[in-house]
């Protein structure tokens, strides 16, 4: 296939903050697009690693954004040290800018989410939620710590309690990028996360919502709104899935599919396996189908 056969064209794109900061990312733009997607990444997760995914999606006329936080990838300042990011910025002011900025570039297309981790989490934060069709999300949930296998805990205690304070203390940010685990944070992002993750409740536990974060739109969501999760996930298990799920209203249906990896034939699919090449002939027409559903 040549360059002109290309069932899609990749644009990269930047756009500002109304604080100033600079978001960067791609657009994946069929010839004739049914609908915009923003895509909203799980935290420090290597933005690339979706790009096969959304690639399928954009094969299936969906416009594609694909996107990096404040303080992550391409949209990292040149001196993290000095950030002041906070992980709630993610909700409160990143991805209504990029909502903004699709609706501005695509006004006449029906408009939908696709999170994944944090991604979802945070969309209740938003204050532009209208006109949106729908949502949908894979591992979305509390990130309580207690609820997850031992061996997992174990290396998120390990995580949050040594590795990420010494990495604050030594160079002033997350440096863990070049340990291999994810991209690099400031410092008050990964604080914030890690003092969620220690409420059973997350972000709706009474230390910090309607104070430290607002309350937002997550009791009265005015979209339908689907969420996969799978029970081999050791962090959006199911406890943590449920946890989550309670604290969230909408007029139009909350569904879910809990995927368990045998009934596919498959050892697992944790965390991040929905995205992962592999399981295109497995899980992404299942998943497709809801998207469509939510267009027509």
């Amino acid at each position: 296939m040549n360059h002109l056969d290309k069932p899609f064209e990749i644009q990269k794109f930047q756009t500002t903050c109304e604080d100033g900061v600079i978001l960067k990312g791609v657009l994946l733009i069929p010839k004739i697009p049914k609908a915009v997607v923003q895509f909203n990444c799980g935290t420090a997760t290597k933005k690339e690693f979706y790009l096969q995914f959304l690639s399928f999606l954009a094969e299936k006329n969906y416009i594609c954004c694909l996107w990096d936080y404040r303080g992550s990838g391409e949209s990292a300042p040149t001196n993290l040290k000095d950030c002041d990011f906070t992980y709630s910025d993610y909700g409160l002011k990143d991805m209504p800018t990029i909502k903004k900025y699709l609706n501005q570039r695509f006004p006449n297309l029906p408009f939908l989410f696709f999170n994944h981790s944090t991604g979802g989490q945070q969309i209740g934060f938003m204050n532009n939620l209208e006109n949106v069709n729908g949502a949908i999300n894979f591992a979305v949930s509390t990130g309580y710590m207690p609820n997850m296998p031992l061996g997992y805990r174990l290396q998120s205690m390990y995580f949050f309690h040594l590795f990420t304070p010494l990495s604050i203390l030594f160079v002033g940010y997350l440096n863990a990028k070049k340990f291999g685990y994810m991209e690099d944070l400031p410092k008050n992002v990964v604080n914030e996360w890690k003092s969620w993750c220690l409420k059973k409740d997350y972000f709706f536990d009474k230390k910090f919502y309607g104070k430290s974060v607002p309350k937002g739109c997550f009791k009265n969501f005015n979209f339908p709104i689907h969420t996969f999760y799978t029970v081999d996930d050791t962090i959006s298990n199911e406890k943590n899935t449920k946890n989550y799920w309670q604290h969230i209203q909408s007029n139009k249906p909350i569904t879910f599919t809990k995927l368990i990896p045998s009934d596919y034939g498959l050892k697992s699919i944790g965390h991040f396996g929905l995205f992962k090449k592999s399981m295109k002939n497995v899980l992404w027409e299942s998943v497709l189908k809801k998207l469509d559903a939510f267009t027509v």
